[in-house]
């Protein structure tokens, strides 16, 4: 859309391994924008990923994409009811430097788990983890995506097994979010977003955002978001929820500590559209 629609704008794709990879390349000045999680600029500018950046950056939020809850997925039959429960047991905590890694990381030690002694840790993407699950070579596996996951609806309709997602919520999801300011905030799997889904339930989640720095021209950033949202129907040829993304949506997805870092061009063009006040 960037492409087509922004004059003078030649856009390209460059496929990395997951958000930190992707944070790592806007910072260098290798990548125009990237896709990250909105908690990831706050820490960005607050000097919170030194480990992965090496200092403070000016990285600003672009717009807000969709929320991806927490996934922590088990099979009837292994005893796990709860996140308390993975003790003592095989459970894949998401691909090397993934979201899902570094999500499940802030989760486990938020509530006293550590993963190198507690737990049998496997590094698997969604779809090796839901390949290990069926084959019982892993008891549980983290993910942090949109829902639904082509992989999850995989196993939750796989004949002869019950899938189960662990609730998150209460005392938990409150320890979580306290341990773990401006990440996360509070979802639910509806009914029904999964076969294997009779009931609501409850989970936290980050919401996926676009990000570039502070130094990207203002107007043109404002000519990118016009871009796409006067094309959400061309897009949502790739990603049905485009035709729910509004202005005023794209902004209520993200914390209120995000929405501090949206870049000047952003700004404008959410103050423009009544999304920001």
């Amino acid at each position: 859309m960037i492409g087509k629609n922004v004059p003078n704008a030649d856009a390209t794709a460059e496929a990395t391994t997951a958000a930190i990879d992707n944070l790592k390349l806007l910072a260098a000045g290798k990548a125009g924008m990237a896709f990250a999680y909105d908690y990831h600029a706050v820490w960005a500018n607050e000097g919170k990923m030194t480990k992965e950046l090496g200092k403070a950056h000016p990285v600003r939020v672009v717009m807000g994409f969709y929320e991806q809850p927490l996934h922590i997925v088990t099979k009837e039959g292994t005893g796990i009811r709860s996140i308390m429960d993975l003790r003592r047991k095989r459970v894949s905590v998401g691909a090397p430097n993934s979201g899902t890694e570094e999500q499940a990381d802030y989760v486990l030690k938020a509530l006293g788990i550590d993963w190198n002694r507690d737990i049998t840790r496997e590094k698997l993407g969604a779809s090796e983890s839901v390949a290990a699950l069926k084959d019982g070579k892993i008891d549980a596996f983290f993910w942090s995506g949109a829902v639904p996951t082509s992989s999850i609806i995989d196993l939750s309709s796989t004949p002869g097994l019950k899938m189960v997602l662990l609730p998150v919520g209460g005392e938990i999801a409150e320890k979580i979010m306290k341990a773990n300011p401006a990440v996360f905030h509070k979802t639910v799997f509806q009914k029904g977003s999964y076969s294997a889904l009779d009931a609501d339930v409850e989970t936290i989640a980050i919401t996926a955002v676009l990000n570039a720095m502070e130094s990207f021209p203002t107007d043109r950033m404002y000519q990118i978001l016009a871009a796409i949202f006067a094309n959400t129907k061309e897009i949502s040829a790739v990603w049905k929820g485009a035709l729910q993304l509004t202005p005023e949506k794209s902004i209520t997805l993200m914390t209120p500590e995000a929405i501090k870092f949206l870049h000047p061009g952003a700004q404008r063009f959410f103050k423009e559209k009544g999304g920001l006040k």
